[in-house]
């Protein structure tokens, strides 16, 4: 049975792509041009739309969590992990005092 190519737009898209970097993968450009049926200019805007978000998200924070380019193994992956879910932990409680 071959397998199925899943369309997804664009937003969900780029959160399946920020959830597989946050479970702790790193993927080649190829890799994430063969996981959405996409090209390499629509990868390259997708690292830049993430890259973005976790900025604006982390505004103030000491240590910065940051997608980067691993020349050696010629992979994305995201660094600093555990402050980000500490960012995400301060904006729930946030939001639980609304």
């Amino acid at each position: 049975m071959a397998a199925r190519k899943t369309i997804f737009n664009d937003k969900q898209r780029i959160l399946r792509l920020y959830s597989s970097l946050i479970s702790h993968r790193e993927l080649s450009i190829e890799e994430i041009e063969d996981m959405f049926f996409v090209g390499r200019k629509t990868v390259q805007r997708d690292i830049s739309e993430i890259r973005t978000f976790l900025h604006d998200l982390q505004i103030g924070e000491p240590v910065k969590s940051e997608i980067i380019f691993d020349r050696n193994s010629k992979k994305y992956r995201l660094t600093e992990m555990d402050n980000l879910f500490a960012v995400f932990d301060k904006i729930n409680q946030l939001d639980e005092g609304i």
